[in-house]
């Protein structure tokens, strides 16, 4: 009896110590949000480049949960080649052309997203689907990440460089010289708006009677014959024309002094005798002068 009572307390061990296991394992997979009594579809998918995809991450159709990480395979025979199952519920049906991606979160973590294709045909469970990674904020954050790096000492130099200007007196002056010249921009403004308002309707004024009387000189202007007056001007120039000719052809005595050189030669004539007079004078003038200091004319 003894060993029977010992034997059957083993047995009751072992099956408790089973039932807990299997507690444990259904509790490790609820939280995990596995399925553990329905049925699903595995298919395999080949990435080269995994991220943070772990066991039991979420598996999404167009935003839908629809599956789980099941298993993660590196195939050492293939080089890179890392194939992740998805466990999907059942119903869905992949269409040809058919891949997945992971999708990397901001906060950390990762998840698969499915992107269905456009084939007549669908894929059917165990097949192997493409990957790949999706380009997403976090990498384009990455990516600019080492040009942050070299612009950061680029940045700190010049915000050095600002703080040494701004801590130099000169600025404090130049601002004191700015501020004053504000001041007197402002007086100025102020005085050039009284020129305006005292002056502008002044000289606006003188405008006006300025264009009354270019008015009225127009309006006399118009009233001018000049039919007339262009007739006058046409009879003088034909006058003065006829002068000209008269003129050109010797007639009159303007003419004949233009034209008859006897008279230019005669006043050539008269020029050079009376300059050899003038000369002889200056030469001899006691000659064509008799002066006497007491008045008598002295005897030859």
């Amino acid at each position: 009896m003894s060993r029977i009572g010992k034997f059957s307390r083993e047995l009751w061990v072992g099956i408790l110590g089973i039932i807990a296991i299997c507690i444990v394992y259904f509790l490790i997979n609820f939280f995990k949000g596995i399925d553990v009594f329905d049925d699903t579809d595995k298919y395999k998918v080949e990435f080269t480049d995994i991220g943070e995809i772990t066991n039991s991450a979420p598996v999404y159709i167009n935003g839908c949960k629809v599956g789980n990480v099941s298993d993660i395979e590196y195939n050492f025979n293939e080089g890179r080649a890392i194939y992740v199952t998805i466990s999907l519920s059942k119903g869905i049906r992949l269409p040809e052309g058919s891949y997945a991606e992971i999708h990397n979160k901001l906060m950390g973590g990762s998840t698969i997203k499915l992107t269905l294709g456009n084939g007549k045909g669908t894929i059917e469970p165990g097949a192997t689907i493409k990957g790949q990674m999706e380009v997403g904020a976090l990498d384009g954050v990455m990516a600019i990440m080492p040009q942050v790096e070299a612009i950061v000492p680029k940045v700190d130099s010049v915000l050095t460089s600002l703080n040494n200007i701004l801590s130099n007196p000169a600025i404090n002056n130049t601002l004191g010289n700015i501020e004053s010249l504000t001041a007197q921009l402002n007086t100025t403004s102020a005085q050039i708006n009284e020129l305006i308002a005292n002056n502008i309707p002044v000289a606006t004024d003188k405008l006006i009677k300025l264009e009354d009387d270019l008015l009225k000189v127009s309006a006399q202007l118009c009233e001018i014959d000049l039919q007339k007056m262009v007739g006058s001007i046409e009879a003088s120039l034909n006058n003065i024309q006829q002068i000209t000719t008269a003129l050109n052809e010797g007639e009159g005595t303007a003419g004949m002094l233009l034209k008859d050189t006897t008279l230019y030669n005669r006043l050539n004539d008269v020029c050079t005798t009376a300059i050899s007079l003038l000369e002889d004078l200056k030469a001899n003038p006691k000659r064509y002068v008799h002066f006497s200091v007491f008045g008598k004319k002295e005897k030859k």
